[in-house]
């Protein structure tokens, strides 16, 4: 009796059907947020970027069933799903977008066939076909060549070319403003103003209120990045500014912002554009910060496992003070830490495992405001022993054993989580100078309250769960008693009764899981010495109740606040 199993080539087939399906909804949300620019409707880009997370796992989860089903008991053959991904390689061979389908064939492959590490004969590895296919009909961008324009006439046109729908409040100015400052700032950088040429993204860069038009300049064979945000208050659009600086560019596509809306038929060259200009920025944090995160975290793999192969240091504990609910490790010369939950907490934490998967992944789909380090999950993953530093490989396997263990010569960690490396603010304020560890102090205040206004509560403010980037910008990294702030309950502490309330060491009042007193948080939050005037001066309303309603009441109205990574220019 022939088999009922069908053809690794239908199997194939439905699974990049599966992909396009998924493509169709996520270039269709994309696509709305052009509109909801023009029309100014924030909240539902808002709202459109959590649902556009979603469109991914539905789609594997769908595809994982369908295919379950069609394999029946060959489900778990390695020589069918080899089959399956020699069949699925033909059919991606004209593809531009090749390997972020691989991806997602890596994802449904890894749900149904569980394997410990990456197994190269039934899933694809990046970079090894990754290679960069351009249409030369249809390139990205455009190529203006200056030759005897003006700054003002070029602008013109490229605003122009883009063929915007809304209305500026008034252009003309806008376009004398960014090209006198780019003129300024090409003079004190490179010493000319004379550009050889500028390419312009044609796809647009859309996030929170703010589009954003990307390209590069050429000095001769020097590249110069290009950012002109666009904003659109009730007034009438405007251009806000003119980016040419790397470190400046880069904080706009940093790993503590949501994910961007941009429409690119060819994602592969639209981040093999944007990592001309931002050489240092990894590729993985490119493809994450245009909506690809799924094919970010199989190329932070790769990226990991290349570093592995050409380096030779230990993993050791990473800096900063431990912490009850995460182990958490590095690379000394590693730009991302490993964390690790513990298999138990010890009091006062009193959360589960399950609580602590849920607050890193409410992060990952949660508007972060450019205050929260982007969590990336990862599962059963290989080290070699000899890797570890003794005492760390020693509370793995004592306080972290539920997570991993040990196969031959190396370790398995069933689940982790990976962040950027950022240096706990808590150590930063020590072992730097006052003005800048004042500067510090201030913005971590900022981030509390910039947190606020996108409806989170960090929940344990002490600075050691604080970091500060390489950039100087100050974000929390710590999820395990984070909450959303519309679930907390702010209340002034009560007033003592009597003496006897006043000198008892027990709480006497009554307390809720989420009641919050503000007043209880300068105990935590205000920096000793004379850091302590500087942070008042700035963030005293951090102990009100007021402050906090206030915010909640806002959330509550569906304001959206307004996230500008980069400096605001002055408006005469």
């Amino acid at each position: 009796m022939a088999s009922k199993t069908p053809m690794p080539k239908n199997i194939a087939e439905h699974i990049l059907t599966s992909f396009d399906n998924f493509h169709v909804l996520f270039f269709e949300t994309t696509g709305k947020a052009g509109d909801r620019f023009t029309y100014r409707r924030w909240k539902e880009l808002k709202t459109a970027g959590q649902e556009r997370l979603d469109l991914y796992k539905e789609h594997v989860a769908r595809c994982v069933k369908t295919v379950s089903e069609r394999l029946g008991d060959d489900i778990s053959s390695k020589e069918n799903w080899i089959k399956i991904k020699q069949d699925f390689s033909v059919l991606l061979a004209d593809r531009y977008d090749g390997p972020i389908v691989e991806s997602f064939f890596n994802s449904v492959l890894r749900k149904i066939y569980i394997t410990e590490g990456i197994n190269e004969d039934i899933e694809f590895i990046p970079f090894v076909s990754e290679s960069l296919t351009l249409d030369p009909f249809n390139p990205i961008f455009r190529i203006y060549y200056p030759g005897k324009m003006s700054k003002i006439e070029l602008f013109t046109q490229i605003i122009k070319d883009f063929n915007f729908r809304f209305k500026f409040a008034d252009l003309a100015e806008d376009i004398r403003f960014i090209a006198g400052k780019l003129t300024q700032d090409l003079v004190l950088e490179y010493y000319t103003e004379e550009l050889t040429r500028i390419d312009i993204v044609k796809p647009h860069f859309y996030r929170g209120k703010g589009l954003y038009i990307m390209g590069r300049m050429f000095i001769g064979q020097t590249i110069i990045p290009l950012c002109i945000p666009v904003i659109h208050p009730n007034t009438g659009a405007e251009l806000d500014t003119i980016i040419s600086n790397v470190d400046e560019v880069s904080m706009i596509f940093s790993f503590t912002r949501s994910y961007f809306f941009v429409r690119a038929e060819n994602p592969l060259e639209c981040v093999h554009f944007l990592h001309s200009i931002m050489p240092n920025k990894p590729v993985s944090e490119l493809f994450s910060s245009i909506g690809y995160n799924r094919h970010a975290k199989t190329v932070q793999f790769k990226e990991f496992e290349y570093y592995l192969e050409h380096s030779a240091d230990k993993f050791e504990f990473a800096e900063g003070i431990k912490g009850m609910v995460m182990s958490v490790f590095t690379l000394p010369g590693y730009n991302y830490v490993f964390k690790l939950i513990k298999n138990r907490f010890a009091p006062p934490k009193n959360i589960t495992r399950e609580h602590v998967i849920r607050q890193y992944r409410l992060v990952f789909m949660h508007d972060r405001a450019g205050r929260l380090a982007d969590p990336q999950e990862f599962e059963y993953m290989r080290f070699k022993l000899s890797r570890f530093a003794p005492d760390l490989l020693e509370e793995l396997l004592t306080l972290c054993s539920e997570t991993c263990y040990i196969d031959g010569d190396v370790l398995i960690i069933k689940q982790l989580f990976t962040e950027r490396k950022i240096r706990p603010l808590n150590l930063f304020v020590d072992e730097n100078e006052f003005a800048v560890s004042a500067k510090a102090v201030v913005d971590y205040g900022n981030a509390v309250k910039e947190l606020a206004a996108a409806n989170v509560f960090p929940g344990d403010l002490l600075m050691k769960n604080f970091g500060v980037t390489r950039h100087g910008r100050v974000v929390f990294y710590d999820y395990d008693e984070l909450c959303l702030l519309e679930e907390c309950n702010f209340r002034p502490k009560p007033v003592a009764r009597d003496d006897y309330d006043e000198m008892s060491s027990d709480v006497w009042y009554s307390v809720a899981e989420n009641d919050i007193f503000p007043e209880e948080l300068r105990a935590f939050m205000v920096p000793q010495g004379k850091l302590k005037d500087e942070f008042l001066l700035h963030h005293n309303d951090l102990f009100s109740v007021k402050f906090w309603r206030e915010t909640q009441k806002k959330n509550k109205e569906g304001e959206v606040i307004d996230f500008y990574p980069y400096k605001r220019k002055l408006r005469g």
